[in-house]
């Protein structure tokens, strides 16, 4: 962990404190610690001087009209489909929440800070001394944790989807209640009971803490990959003691207008995806038939109609070598590759992590395989290579790849030039030969209109 604190020194023993708590065990997302987190993210940790606040009464007006909005949608609706009076009741429990939760949270005292466009997390010890001297140890260990949570949820692609403050600071408190409970700290029970006593959406995050503790072990899961799109405007739902999270697909924003997420219809077809034009996210529903090849090629034309949004090299939608149900067994070309795609809940075959396609039976990816368990993946317009974990092993920067070899080496293009790259990721024979071809287990390539052999690090053969 680097921490600089030249403008507001800590004490040796207060910057020894965070030392020791962030490399505390904790394994989360992959990750061995809170230090193995911000040291892999490449996130700066800064003590400032200060006693910030923070005014949400800009986003509590914005959120009031989305949902007042969507309260006076749902009511026209409901006079003639009574079945919509409970949504309309919980749009109208939403206003009213949001009302008590803005006099609570109009102004905050910033205790920490993490600022997504420099990678940093600040920390503000006066704002700690004032909020109570005798607890700063507390604060700092605390306050550490709940922003390297920020600091997770904003891996990379994630600033793509809309999140809100309502969920993510529920689940930054839950990241580091659990934090703090599973490295058997002697703050825990302090930090539950101060998040406890919030009188704002924070005090989820306990409530949520106590659910996993009781045995609902997904809201870990739900932690570790939260990055799904969810509404700009939407809370957790709290109802006798218990707290129902966002799942994917509640509201999305189409064009950028805010509406009630329905699976929009094709033509005749039954509603079957959701275009967002604001995170470039394609959502699939329900389960494709026979039909499923011209169901796919009137989704891509209708996008095309309403919202000119696609790469004109995209023409249908693809999985690979797998497909989904069908009498035909269509292959689908590559859309899948070159967008995030969120899958509705209800789809019996298909689930999305990370705006990845995957199969629900064993969780891998919906895509071509390049060999040995790697993947191609595309993303703007240029191919990468994934494992089966869905980490990007390569920069999303090629042209085009094969397969890896009997050397583990995969031939890679950048316009007309060619490579290799290793399973790290590394190009081990570089991007810079007009031609490559493997004979056994050497190359011939092609420099400047010299034709020779290299072995599988580069050296040319005599």
């Amino acid at each position: 962990m680097n921490i600089k604190d030249e403008i507001f020194p800590l004490t040796s023993a207060q910057k020894s404190l965070l030392e020791k708590s962030a490399r505390a065990p904790f394994k989360f997302g992959g990750f061995a610690s809170l230090d193995d987190i911000l040291t892999k993210l490449k996130v700066d940790v800064h003590i400032e001087p200060g006693k910030p606040t923070r005014s949400v009464d800009d986003y509590y007006e914005k959120a009031g009209k989305y949902w007042r909005k969507v309260y006076k949608q749902i009511a026209e609706r409901a006079r003639e489909d009574k079945s919509l009076w409970n949504e309309c009741q919980k749009a109208e429990i939403k206003l009213g929440k949001l009302n008590s939760e803005r006099k609570a949270h109009s102004q905050m005292s910033l205790l920490g800070l993490y600022d997504n466009q420099k990678n940093t997390i600040k920390l503000f010890p006066e704002a700690m001394v004032a909020a109570d001297a005798n607890k700063m140890d507390e604060y700092l260990v605390s306050t550490l944790a709940h922003e390297v949570m920020h600091a997770y949820f904003n891996r990379p692609e994630h600033e793509k989807y809309p999140y809100a403050m309502f969920v993510e600071e529920p689940l930054a408190e839950f990241g580091m209640l659990l934090y703090l409970h599973e490295t058997k700290s002697q703050y825990y029970d302090w930090a539950h009971d101060n998040v406890s006593s919030k009188n704002c959406c924070y005090r989820y995050g306990a409530n949520i803490l106590d659910q996993y503790l009781g045995g609902d072990k997904s809201l870990k899961t739900y932690l570790e990959e939260y990055k799904i799109p969810i509404g700009e405007y939407q809370m957790p739902d709290f109802s006798n003691g218990r707290i129902d999270i966002p799942k994917e697909g509640d509201f999305v924003d189409v064009a950028d207008q805010p509406f009630v997420a329905e699976w929009t219809p094709v033509y005749d077809i039954p509603p079957t995806y959701f275009w967002n034009e604001t995170t470039k996210t394609l959502g699939l529903n329900g389960d494709w038939g026979g039909e499923m090849y011209d169901l796919l090629d009137r989704i891509h034309f209708s996008l095309h109609r309403r919202y000119h949004c696609f790469p004109d090299d995209i023409q249908y939608l693809y999985l690979g070598n797998d497909f989904i149900g069908g009498r035909h067994g269509y292959r689908l070309d590559n859309l899948f590759s070159a967008v995030p795609v969120t899958v509705s809940p209800q789809h019996k075959d298909l689930t999305s992590i990370n705006g990845i396609l995957v199969f629900k039976k064993d969780l891998s990816p919906a895509l071509d395989r390049c060999g040995d368990g790697y993947y191609e993946l595309k993303r703007n317009g240029k191919w990468g290579i994934i494992d089966l974990q869905l980490n990007p092993i390569t920069q999303f920067k090629y042209d085009c790849i094969w397969s890896f070899d009997k050397n583990s080496l995969c031939e890679v293009r950048i316009n007309d030039c060619y490579g290799l790259v290793n399973k790290q990721g590394a190009e081990q024979i570089p991007v810079i030969y007009e031609h490559i071809s493997r004979k056994g287990r050497l190359y011939e390539v092609k420099l400047n209109g010299e034709e020779f052999t290299i072995d599988e690090f580069g050296n040319k053969q005599v």
